[in-house]
């Protein structure tokens, strides 16, 4: 009976340590997402805030365009990849390509009034969203490829919104927010708020009367 006891309580105390791994490992993977979401967003929103956040497409798509973030961006991650281990690289650079997409995202929808959009410009910003998902894949030695696409796939569609002439956007807010009396729904895949902010940035009379009129939004300095 005695050694029958000690048996049992051997594989109590070692279930009881399984779990406490088991524990333990979840909470350094977390922390390690946390480490690498502030690291990717610290790098796009702080360290290349001015040439990214702050004055990519201004004062037009035109004349700033993503191929001159590339090598800075690479500097970063080049200096990021000397310090970090092998295993983990990955999950880093996952996090600064998100991070490069919220900040694509807050300059197509959120950069101000000194940044305006143009449907010519649509062609321009495919070929930098593609600049961009390359230098994540790096020719096969970077980020898969599906993993790539699933992270671009937003700012691909409100890249795609921007082709739209203004009219179609305008009819389509209407129809998605209600509007219209008739309202079915929206039919190019955007909520209102995206809508609506791509019209903000849509710099032509009949933008910005409907802004005002419906959402007594003045007039785009831009």
């Amino acid at each position: 009976m005695l050694s029958v006891g000690k048996s049992l309580d051997e594989k109590f105390t070692s279930f009881k340590q399984k779990g406490s791994f088991d524990g333990s490992r979840k909470d350094i993977n977390a922390a390690i997402d946390r480490i690498s979401e502030f690291t990717g967003t610290k790098i796009i929103f702080w360290d290349l805030r001015e040439p990214f956040i702050e004055n990519l497409y201004k004062p037009t798509v035109s004349q700033s365009r993503m191929e001159s973030l590339i090598e800075p961006l690479d500097n970063e991650l080049n200096q990021l990849c000397s310090i970090i281990v092998e295993p983990l690289r990955d999950r880093i650079v996952t996090s600064l390509l998100q991070a490069s997409m919220d900040g694509l995202l807050r300059v197509l929808l959120d950069g101000g009034s000194s940044r305006v959009f143009f449907v010519a410009d649509t062609k321009l910003l495919e070929e930098d969203l593609e600049i961009l998902k390359e230098f994540f894949i790096s020719g096969g030695d970077g980020l898969p490829r599906g993993v790539v696409e699933n992270h671009v796939a937003r700012a691909r569609h409100v890249i795609k919104l921007h082709s739209y002439e203004t009219r179609e956007l305008i009819d389509d807010l209407k129809s998605a927010s209600g509007l219209e009396r008739q309202s079915v729904g929206g039919s190019l895949g955007a909520d209102t708020q995206t809508l609506l902010r791509i019209l903000c940035h849509r710099s032509d009379t009949e933008a910005s009367q409907f802004l005002k009129k419906q959402f007594k939004i003045p007039k785009s300095s831009g």
